[in-house]
């Protein structure tokens, strides 16, 4: 892993400022700049204390790509630029729900009716006549970006060998596809996944069948199959999925599941006051730390956890995290504290581009959802900015570059119920960065030493505007650094 140098750094927070409208000022209320009260002094300094170290692979940091959102610009150097500053690891293609009737050889979706299935699509007309995104114009963009993809393959509407062409596909143009994941959320909710796959054995049979054969024809490759929520029971439970799968025989060719841990945020009001948004970040650590725990009881030893989908639950008529500084705050927490789970090794955030209110990028037509003034606003943006989360995660992404390993940084706290903590990361080259989060509302100071960027804000400012955000670029001076409350820093040695 190469060192994150000082120039890399001015150009991460010049493509934020640059992505989010700079810092300071009022969110669409025309006033001016926004005073921001000097911090309360934090106490002693404290000192990290490192846990056991754990390796994680150098696409660990990734994002869902839907492809259907960017259709008509994927020659746009601004949605390039946009993606090469969150620093992904990978981006899984084609995203999610429209792998289920996705043709390579078309470029897009293909059309219903399906062979042997009931329903139509759940797309447009418009939607599905899009085509043209074949694996040569997707293959460009992601050199452009300079990253890998993951594939996910159609195993509802095409058969194992046009899979296999696709990969060899983009193998001739000399993208490196080396993870594959079977299906995407096969929980027998509609009637074309429960027509495919009767039973968890049915699919399970697939897998088993599939997943050798990939390997043997393809070569070079990591495979999970797609499992259920592990926390509520949606047409067929998490055990029974497991227990087919190893009925069925197909952990002998798979390396893990992949699973899609989405947090509901009912009943929880996180933009009411700093307190409820610690609260917020908490509880969605605490859920996280319940549903892996539950994955990892099931997985069989040696087996990896890839998380190929996470967010929040939301209604965009009605968003709770909005596009607010601590929605994208608690993405980054999340992320992190999946490290804390030695079998996950892949953190795939849904989504680049598409919902308003918790993407990674502002969408192709310029408008955003901003809860900042207490209820939901459109604002305009510019198209592929940084939203919240992209500038969060993409602090992660440089941090975990290139793989490595990495250790817990405990602040002495109990991180599910106050969520500050941290990671030190060492590549196979450079000096450790070390990444920080304080979701809380106090100041903190932590012995470090080093370059630093650090982000830091109300957590109710806007996700989108960047109003009311600071941030910064410095060296540590003597040997502790400040931790602002709702901020995250990221510290190179």
């Amino acid at each position: 892993m190469r060192k994150l140098g000082w120039t890399r750094l001015a150009l991460l927070v010049a493509l934020g400022i640059a992505g989010c409208g700079g810092g300071g000022g009022a969110s669409g209320s025309g006033q001016g700049p926004a005073v921001t009260p000097p911090p309360a002094e934090p106490a002693a300094a404290i000192t990290p204390v490192e846990g056991p170290a754990r390796s994680f692979p150098a696409d660990y940091s990734s994002f869902n790509f839907n492809l259907l959102r960017v259709s008509a610009h994927m020659d746009s150097p601004a949605l390039a630029q946009g993606l090469r500053g969150l620093n992904p690891g990978g981006l899984r293609i084609p995203g999610g729900t429209p792998g289920e009737t996705w043709s390579w050889s078309r470029g897009g979706l293909r059309p219903s009716p399906y062979p042997g299935l009931p329903e139509g699509s759940a797309y447009s007309p418009e939607v599905q006549a899009i085509s043209g995104l074949t694996p040569t114009v997707v293959d460009r963009l992601l050199d452009q970006v300079g990253t890998p993809a993951l594939f996910t393959a159609n195993v509802l509407t095409a058969d194992l060998q046009e899979n296999i062409s696709d990969i060899r596909a983009f193998r001739a143009l000399g993208q490196p596809i080396s993870r594959v994941e079977l299906g995407n959320e096969e929980y027998f909710r509609f009637p074309n996944p429960r027509t495919r796959f009767p039973t968890a054995d049915d699919y399970a049979a697939t897998v088993a069948a599939w997943a050798p054969q990939l390997r043997s024809e393809v070569g070079n490759l990591s495979i999970a199959a797609i499992a259920p929520h592990a926390l509520r029971n949606v047409g067929v439970s998490y055990d029974d999925w497991m227990s087919a799968l190893n009925r069925a025989g197909a952990w002998a060719s798979l390396d893990g599941i992949a699973v899609h841990p989405y947090f509901a945020v009912e009943g929880l009001t996180p933009l009411a006051s700093p307190a409820n948004a610690e609260a917020f970040v908490s509880a969605m650590i605490r859920h996280d730390d319940d549903f892996l725990t539950r994955v990892a009881q099931r997985l069989p030893t040696g087996k990896a956890i890839w998380i190929t989908e996470w967010n929040v639950v939301e209604t965009q008529s009605d968003p709770v995290t909005g596009g607010s500084w601590i929605g994208g705050l608690g993405a980054l927490a999340r992320a992190m504290n999946f490290l804390d789970h030695p079998a996950v090794n892949l953190s795939v955030f849904h989504v680049v581009i598409g919902e308003r209110q918790w993407s990674a990028l502002v969408g192709s037509d310029g408008r955003a959802v901003d809860y900042s003034g207490g209820r939901p606003t459109v604002i305009a943006a510019p198209p592929f900015a940084l939203t919240a989360y992209g500038q969060t995660l993409a602090l992660l992404g440089e941090a975990v570059r290139g793989g490595g390993t990495a250790r817990r940084l405990s602040l002495g706290q109990d991180e599910a119920s106050k969520p500050l903590f941290g990671y030190r990361f060492q590549g196979a080259s450079g000096g450790p960065r070390s990444l920080y989060l304080n979701a809380t509302p106090g100041a903190v100071r932590v012995r470090a030493s080093g370059r630093a960027v650090q982000l830091s804000g109300p957590h109710d400012a806007s996700g989108f505007s960047g109003a009311g955000w600071v941030r910064r670029e410095f060296t540590v001076t003597g040997d502790a650094v400040d931790l602002p409350a709702f901020s995250v820093t990221l510290v190179v040695q």
